[in-house]
């Protein structure tokens, strides 16, 4: 991959490790600029400012009190040109396969070295997705795990929830009617066979889809 006219993006709320990241792509001199960013808001407007360049967006995945597979739904909407690249730490075969069915580019280790970072950017270059050796590793013991029950608006609503937000206040943030709201509920409890909200939210834990 040469360099070309395109940003990278940093996106995660451990400061120390997006700036140690930042850091290391800045030496791979593949971008014309690369910034860090921990917060949802700035993010969106800046893709929205630099909407005609092509932005590589490295996307932690464990995000303060949610996940960042809304995110992806988001940046995508946004513009399907940019290249979004999830990081982990995540040894579960659950969060892995939740991650792989949101499509990203590319899928990479925290803990991944500069030869990994590369090749995963050489790979997405030629039009292709790249997992990591650690993360394919995961992949292969993933056969036996079930697909993720919830889609993505029901995730958001589910995250919200997980905040201790109201009905009404959960709504307010969806852009959704309280009616709508009590009716996703009612459907993410009947997907995952519980009876109260509580229960919800700890099946959700349990499968750290929150």
């Amino acid at each position: 991959m040469e360099k070309t006219n395109t940003i990278a993006i940093v996106f995660d709320d451990h400061l120390l490790f997006a700036d140690s990241f930042s850091a290391f792509i800045e030496r791979l001199e593949l971008f014309s600029a690369v910034y860090t960013l921990s917060d949802k808001r700035e993010l969106t407007q800046f893709l929205i400012k630099h909407s005609k360049i092509r932005i590589y967006l490295f996307l932690d995945y464990y995000l303060k009190n949610e996940n960042s597979l809304t995110l992806i739904n988001e940046v995508k909407r946004l513009n399907r040109q940019h290249i979004i690249i999830v990081m982990s730490s995540t040894k579960s075969p659950t969060v892995v396969t939740n991650i792989l069915d949101y499509k990203p580019q590319g899928f990479i280790s925290k803990s991944s070295g500069f030869d990994t970072v590369l090749e995963c950017l050489t790979t997405i270059a030629h039009g292709n997705q790249y997992i990591c050796p650690v993360i394919s590793e995961i992949v292969k013991s993933t056969h036996n795990i079930s697909k993720m029950a919830f889609t993505a608006r029901e995730l958001e609503i589910l995250q919200y929830f997980a905040q201790g937000l109201s009905i009404a206040h959960t709504a307010e943030k969806a852009h959704l009617s309280k009616h709508t709201i009590v009716a996703h509920r009612r459907k993410m409890m009947s997907k995952v066979n519980v009876n109260s909200i509580t229960e919800l939210l700890l099946y959700a834990r349990e499968q750290e889809l929150i």
